[in-house]
């Protein structure tokens, strides 16, 4: 961790003009009669402006892996050799490089290099405004990945109207490219794209779609926001069509600022998968946030999942979620 922070900090000194911050993500849960203090991401993040067009943003990510097996020594054999347990998940965690972007504005719009934030997600996200409690729906139930390398344009007409294209390698951020196809990404969204900062509102469309060897994988995003008056409110409908077999998912969300350090919050998403008659799922988050200052944010909330399939019980969770920005 400190060998990546000092690599940002050269390279902030190295460029100019340059920017470090970051993001903590981490929570206390209870489920059923037991609790744990969990860790859930930090970001270190670097960016500016180089030249009078140019900006860049390096952002690193420390999570855990999750995945592969780890085998651990728990004894030794009367000859001295290591007798393992199980093998479990890995559960490190590690530090890799989430985004590389570079920005280069031109009269006719902006274009957009490197390992660069996708345009299927980042407006539903900002309407539903706490990432540290939860992805947004789309990202939450793996519709679209978050980063991807790629190229991409954006521009905005009609002062509203924001058109944003992109064409990825479309195994996102974690993989290399695979196989011969691309995926292409098409984002137009009307209105303020940031209601988690801005009063207004917005509606918008996503569409994207990646060839395979068999039928393309498409997936399609409605969304909607508006913020005023304290209140800030979020619907999304996202579908992806994978194989021939459709999944789903309808997000609402509401926001109230009850003062200025308190709001309190709403979410329900209703999953289904049409694969199967009995895989649906509705989940349902709700809480409070207080926002303590220097960065610091606290959110008591309680979340519950429930099935269409009557034979799975409910889960219920109790969560504290913390996040802190420097």
């Amino acid at each position: 961790m400190k060998k990546i922070i000092y690599l940002l900090i050269c390279l902030s000194f190295a460029i100019g003009q340059s920017k470090i911050g970051g993001t903590t993500f981490f929570d206390i849960s209870s489920v059923e009669d037991s609790s744990a203090f969990n860790f859930a991401r930090q970001y270190i993040s670097v960016g500016g402006i180089s030249g009078e067009n140019m900006k860049y943003k390096v952002v690193m990510d420390v999570g855990r892996i999750n995945i592969g097996d780890v085998r651990v020594v728990i004894d030794q054999d009367s000859t001295g050799s290591p007798i393992y347990g199980e093998q479990t998940e890995d559960p490190r965690l590690i530090a890799f490089l989430k985004k590389a972007q570079i920005d280069y504005s031109t009269n006719f719009g902006t274009l957009s290099f490197g390992l660069i934030g996708m345009n299927t997600y980042g407006v539903q996200e900002k309407n539903w405004g706490h990432r540290f409690i939860l992805n947004s729906a789309i990202v939450q139930n793996k519709f679209t990945s978050t980063v991807d390398l790629g190229i991409g344009y954006a521009n905005t007409i009609f002062n509203n109207l924001h058109l944003n294209l992109q064409i990825f390698n479309g195994e996102g951020y974690k993989s290399p490219q695979g196989d011969k196809y691309h995926k292409v990404s098409v984002n137009a969204t009307y209105g303020e794209r940031k209601l988690h900062k801005n009063d207004g509102f917005n509606v918008g469309a996503v569409y994207s779609t990646e060839g395979t060897e068999n039928d393309p994988i498409n997936m399609m995003s409605l969304f909607g926001g508006f913020a005023g008056h304290g209140l800030r409110i979020g619907a999304e409908y996202d579908m992806l069509n994978d194989n021939g077999e459709d999944e789903n998912v309808i997000s609402a969300s509401a926001n109230y600022g009850i003062s200025n350090n308190l709001e309190a919050f709403v979410r329900y998403d209703m999953y289904d998968d049409n694969a199967t008659d009995e895989n649906g799922e509705n989940f349902l988050v709700t809480g409070i946030i207080m926002n303590c200052g220097n960065g610091l944010s606290v959110a008591p909330n309680i979340q519950l999942t429930t099935f269409e399939d009557t034979s799975e019980e409910k889960e219920l969770e109790y969560k504290i979620n913390f996040q802190f920005k420097f």
